[in-house]
């Protein structure tokens, strides 16, 4: 079996190299050299939590006798037994670094059914510079909003049964950090609801619990040394395979053989007086003599004072002279 030559190996090496590399650098732009990552400054919370005491009629016999019900009773309220219910609402601001605070809120109270909504009550905007506010406010007595929901039923020309009390405190946050500054609206609605259910008129209060979380943030842009350096690693392989693979190419093209072999054109020219083309092929004979090149081949043919003939098939030429049962002949 014929081994190829080096010009070839390096030449196929050096291809295979260059592709290889080719693939390596679309790998390695797949992974972005920079990345942005979100730092958290500061953190800071808002909180609100209701407190009620509902005051109950007495006597009474499904709360044996008790004056006042709290949340921790963890029992129904029960609206024919109840003469009001008197709210607290504590509000409280966190930061997890130092901030010089400012503080400013004002209280809504809304009566809403299906058909219309009315404010019966706001407080005027206050501010201060405590983390910690204690709100007293206005004691919910069924009684009086029965007054003002019919009346406004008899001006509007409806007539509902249900209703709800939305107690909405606004508190809007100003705050300076080291890390920057805060602005936060909160806004932990309480919504009272007189309801007739399969456990009698009752009212809800709900939720108690109220919270809302913010953050400074702050964006940095983060540099991959290792995928800059997979990059030029890359750029630098497909640098030495490309130059590789031009002077294999190069190395090949000047050694690759050269064909020795005329044009017929050429061969022919010396003897056309010589040569008669056939379409026929080369016939059988009892003897065939090969003859190395077209020149002995014409030295025959003077001697004897015959042409010489030329059949071509499948690219195959072949030059040849008939001499009684003898044929002397060339290919090519």
């Amino acid at each position: 079996m014929k081994e190829p030559k080096t010009t070839t190996i390096l030449l196929t090496s050096f291809a295979i190299l260059t592709i290889l590399s080719i693939i390596t650098v679309y790998a390695v732009h797949q992974t972005p050299t920079e990345e942005t990552e979100t730092q958290t400054l500061c953190t800071y919370t808002s909180t609100a939590t209701y407190d009620y005491t509902a005051i109950l009629q007495t006597p009474n016999i499904i709360y044996n006798n008790k004056t006042i019900l709290k949340p921790e009773d963890q029992t129904p309220i029960y609206t024919r037994l109840t003469r009001q219910i008197n709210l607290t609402l504590t509000y409280n601001f966190e930061a997890d670094l130092p901030a010089e605070t400012q503080i400013n809120y004002t209280i809504t109270q809304t009566i809403k059914t299906t058909a219309w909504t009315y404010t019966i009550h706001t407080e005027p905007s206050k501010t201060t510079n405590q983390k910690q506010i204690q709100i007293t406010l206005p004691p919910i007595v069924k009684a009086t909003l029965d007054q003002i929901k019919n009346k406004l039923d008899a001006e509007t020309g409806t007539s509902t049964t249900a209703y709800t009390l939305e107690i909405t405190p606004t508190f809007t946050v100003q705050a300076n950090t080291l890390a920057g500054q805060i602005h936060q609206t909160f806004t932990p609605t309480l919504t009272i609801t007189f309801q007739r259910t399969e456990k009698g008129e009752t009212t809800n209060l709900e939720p108690l619990q109220h919270s809302k979380t913010g953050k400074i943030t702050q964006n940095q842009t983060i540099t991959r040394p290792e995928t800059v350096n997979q990059r030029y690693l890359a750029y630098g392989l497909t640098a030495v395979a490309l130059t590789g693979l031009a002077f294999s190419t190069y190395l090949h093209s000047k050694t690759k053989p050269k064909t020795t072999q005329k044009p017929i054109e050429k061969l022919t020219a010396p003897h056309k007086d010589l040569i008669a083309e056939t379409a026929q092929k080369p016939p059988t004979t009892q003897t065939t003599i090969e003859v190395k090149t077209l020149e002995d081949l014409a030295k025959i043919a003077e001697i004897l004072a015959k042409p010489i003939l030329h059949a071509t098939e499948a690219n195959q030429h072949t030059f040849y002279i008939i001499d009684n049962n003898i044929k002397y002949q060339y290919k090519t």
